[in-house]
């Protein structure tokens, strides 16, 4: 019974979380209660002080019945300087937790008051002015200043203050009282400073709170963000500037991270007649997701170069679709794919393309040929009617195959016109002036000159190549 009861008083003095109270430590709230005690101490021993100074020196017989209610006052007054005291010392000796202190502030104040009423209805105050209106006053403002009570707590006490008090004052005689809706009004303004205190602090710091939760979250999303676009750039092949077959490019995300990638695969390192296989994909969406499933493609294409390492462009693409089919059927993504197999020994070319936008072939003597899809984007088509073709080029010393995504060809100018293939042929067809630059960074140029505003969508540029003789 007694656990029970304990259970429910602690209901009462707590009345649901407090987030100001869960966000300050036990230190912050015992030094806050420490505080609380000694400011209410002080304030006490002042009213003590004024109760004083009306006590004649002398106090004759006939004035004992009107002053002993005085005196009695000022040893109640006493009393509660010893008890805030007491509890100071506990609080600072015994260290108990900030839960603790927070109830035991609450139940001092509501003691405050249910004595205060007492000492009203036996005619101790006599006037709605008096030291214990000012007392409650006190404990209730100062503690909503100081504590980390929650509105609820506040409330609390001030109802349980206004429901006594009015009720004292109803039940005394009316003679004893000057004016009792002026007194109930009093009651009622005494609770409202503590009452808009505990309000603002409370609606203060869930503003506080809830902006450090989105600076956190907004932290740990930028910082996961980061380490994700780290571990994407990562998983992209280095350029390869050695050999009889080279290429180079330019990844530029509209985010942090994309779905764009390019997937390398040398035959053999340190052959610098190697054969180079290159695959070029555009996953549909932005960010996050289409990032992630550009790794799923690339470590698949791993393992399917490093069991087939002679594998030529169209039934990699097939194996591919086959992957996608299986694996993100239910994650209605789409990819775009463009596979080259560049092979000096013969000199040639092999390239096929499924739904992706045509790359350009240029040969050294500055002739354009364009590499267009065969078949829909690698997802579309599950059956056996997916089919793409090898498309055979010559591929001599001084030719380029210069692939790229949607996000080259669609960016638009200020007339809403977009760069397109024709924006890549001039660029190919003019050169460039830089020896030390290559069409990655010509075209990326002619794009940010025709772009009107931001990037709307990733782009990634590439340049496979035979060097000259």
């Amino acid at each position: 019974m007694y656990k029970q009861f304990g259970q429910s008083v602690a209901k009462i003095l707590d009345l649901g979380t407090n987030r100001l109270l869960e966000s300050t430590s036990d230190s912050e709230v015992r030094r806050s209660m420490v505080h609380f005690l000694a400011l209410t101490t002080v304030l006490v021993l002042v009213m003590v002080l004024m109760q004083w100074v009306r006590v004649p020196p002398e106090i004759q017989p006939d004035e004992i019945p009107a002053t002993l209610p005085r005196l009695l006052g000022v040893a109640v007054e006493f009393s509660w300087v010893a008890m805030y005291l007491s509890v100071a010392a506990i609080v600072l000796l015994l260290k108990p937790g900030k839960l603790v202190c927070t109830r035991l502030s609450v139940a001092i104040v509501l003691a405050e008051g249910i004595i205060a009423m007492v000492r009203y209805f036996i005619y101790h105050d006599p006037s709605p002015g008096g030291n214990a209106v000012f007392g409650v006053l006190i404990g209730l403002t100062l503690g909503a200043s100081i504590l980390p009570w929650s509105p609820k707590q506040v409330l609390l006490i001030s109802g349980v203050w206004i429901i006594g008090s009015v009720s004292s004052v109803l039940l005394v005689n009316a003679e004893t009282v000057d004016s009792v809706p002026a007194s109930v009004f009093i009651y009622v303004l005494i609770t409202i400073p503590g009452t808009m205190i505990s309000f603002f602090r409370s609606t203060r710091f869930q503003d506080q709170f809830e902006l450090r939760f989105v600076k956190t979250e907004y932290e740990q999303v930028r910082e996961e963000l980061l380490a994700a676009k780290s571990i994407h750039e990562r998983a992209f092949p280095e350029p390869r500037l050695i050999g009889s077959v080279r290429f180079q490019y330019i990844y530029k995300p509209m985010s942090q991270i994309g779905g764009d990638y390019l997937f390398a695969s040398v035959r053999d390192q340190s052959d610098p007649n190697s054969s180079v296989t290159l695959v070029l994909f555009d996953v549909t969406g932005h960010g996050i997701a289409a990032a992630l499933t550009a790794n799923r493609l690339q470590g698949e294409l791993t393992r399917i170069l490093g069991e087939h390492p002679d594998i030529l462009p169209a039934e990699l693409l097939t194996l591919l679709n086959r992957y996608v089919c299986l694996t993100l059927s239910n994650s209605a993504i789409l990819v775009t794919a463009m596979a080259l197999h560049a092979d000096p020994t013969q000199n040639t070319l092999t390239a096929a393309n499924a739904g992706h936008p045509a790359g350009v072939l240029r040969l050294g003597s500055g002739e354009l040929k364009h590499v267009s899809a065969s078949v829909p984007p690698l997802g579309v088509d599950a059956s056996g009617g997916f089919t793409p073709r090898d498309h055979i080029y010559p591929f001599e010393p001084g030719d380029s195959m210069v692939a790229y995504t949607d996000g080259v060809t669609e960016a638009k100018g200020k007339s809403d016109e977009m760069f397109g293939i024709e924006g890549i042929e001039r660029v190919l067809a003019y050169g460039w002036v830089d020896a030390s630059t290559r069409w990655p960074e010509n075209i990326l140029n002619g794009v940010t000159q025709h772009r009107a505003g931001p990037a709307t969508d990733d782009i990634l540029i590439v340049d496979l190549y035979r060097p000259g003789v």
